[in-house]
């Protein structure tokens, strides 16, 4: 199974229920017959590291599933023919929360948000939400629409079914495993003009999921000229985004804690990319981040040049020593300028070894990523600005 489908079900399965609707006897006709999945405790995920992830970065309390009656435990319920997809109920704020939430998740360095949204409290009516946000390029909308609907009603296919190539109104779009399209598009036909992307996600808990973007802040009656030929969020991204909010709802209408967190307030991957984040200069803008438990990393970008650089911090148990500075309480520090792995790319390095043993790596290169092509002359952070974040007393305190 590919990686990203396997995410979106272990997204599913972490946020508290799975639950796969069973049709009854009398619409057996379909040739899967669904069965619904009792609710499962956190161990039934357990022998998978990346739900482990999943639950540690989102805070998400698993709990026992509930029979009819609130009571622990007992055996789920069919739902009566046609009445299994009736129920949803979202506000304006959780749907604020689960766009804003699934940003931040997909690596989106999100600065000064606009958000909008409407909940609902009826199926057949959706709940939207739209973030306005400035990166390091110009400002950028993503747009989120959520509906009730039964995944078996044939006439959704076309949502999620590429028209022939010829009568295609997109530039491009493909159809996907788990129900999706993407499709991309220049509105009116004009080429370099405002283009938008989506992805059409059709979830098999009953939700009809549409996530889009621009490439200028606000597609209508835009005045500006787009300032990149293609949307911020590509199309990986905006496919992950989908399975977040998908995974943000239970199988019986409602929202879950996955996604309505409030944004800020769960716990990022370790402690090593948000002291990090905090620690950069303030000049610069993020692009993108990601991290894990001994790792974060993000993406700067100079909004002249469009030059970019990647910056990364570790814990390292040991490497190869070249100390060249002893500071007043015993701290070593060793700055370092390297050759990168493509022609032209540089990695600046600054460690920092305590008297406790905690020995912090952060490095720079003048490309986003280690292994790209050089994007720049040089990294857009000194020598001196690394080694301030490498000598940090935040570290001590990061687990």
């Amino acid at each position: 199974m590919p990686f990203e489908d396997e995410l979106g079900k272990v997204l599913r399965d972490t946020a508290g229920t799975f639950t796969a609707d069973r049709r009854s006897l009398a619409e057996g006709s379909l040739t899967r017959g669904r069965r619904r999945l009792a609710r499962r405790r956190a161990s039934a995920v357990a022998g998978s590291a990346l739900a482990v992830v999943l639950v540690a970065t989102a805070g998400v309390q698993l709990g026992g599933g509930r029979d009819g009656d609130g009571k622990a435990g007992g055996p789920p319920s069919t739902p009566a023919p046609g009445g299994g997809y009736r129920n949803f109920a979202v506000t304006a704020e959780e749907m604020e929360n689960i766009l804003q939430n699934g940003m931040e998740r997909s690596g989106i360095g999100v600065g000064h948000p606009k958000l909008q949204a409407q909940g609902s409290s009826e199926a057949s009516r959706s709940a939207t939400a739209s973030i306005d946000f400035e990166d390091g390029f110009s400002a950028a909308r993503v747009t989120l629409s959520v509906r009730r609907v039964d995944p078996a009603e044939d006439s959704l296919r076309k949502l999620i079914t590429c028209p022939p190539e010829g009568d295609s109104p997109y530039e491009e779009c493909t159809a996907q495993p788990d129900n999706r399209a993407v499709k991309g598009y220049t509105e009116a036909g004009k080429a370099g003009g405002i283009k938008k992307w989506a992805v059409t996600m059709l979830s098999p808990s009953g939700y009809l999921i549409e996530v889009a973007t621009n490439n200028v802040a606000s597609p209508i009656n835009a005045t500006e000229e787009p300032l990149t030929r293609n949307p911020r969020m590509n199309p990986g991204k905006l496919r992950y985004l989908a399975m977040f909010v998908d995974g943000s709802f239970l199988a019986d209408g409602k929202p879950n804690s996955l996604g309505t967190a409030e944004p800020g307030s769960t716990a990022e991957p370790g402690d090593i990319l948000p002291l990090l984040k905090d620690l950069l200069p303030e000049r610069l803008h993020v692009y993108s981040e990601g991290g894990t438990a001994t790792e974060g990393h993000v993406v700067v970008v100079d909004s002249k040049s469009r030059a970019r650089t990647y910056i990364e911090a570790t814990r390292t148990a040991g490497d190869k020593e070249a100390w060249n500075e002893t500071l007043a309480d015993g701290t070593k520090v060793g700055t370092r300028q390297l050759p990168g792995r493509q022609p032209g790319v540089v990695q600046l390095r600054v460690d920092a070894l305590r008297v406790n043993g905690l020995w912090m790596s952060v490095s720079a290169y003048n490309a986003p990523s280690p292994t790209s092509r050089k994007s720049g002359a040089s990294p857009l952070i000194t020598a001196e600005e690394l080694k301030a974040i490498a000598t940090s007393r935040s570290w001590l305190i990061a687990r």
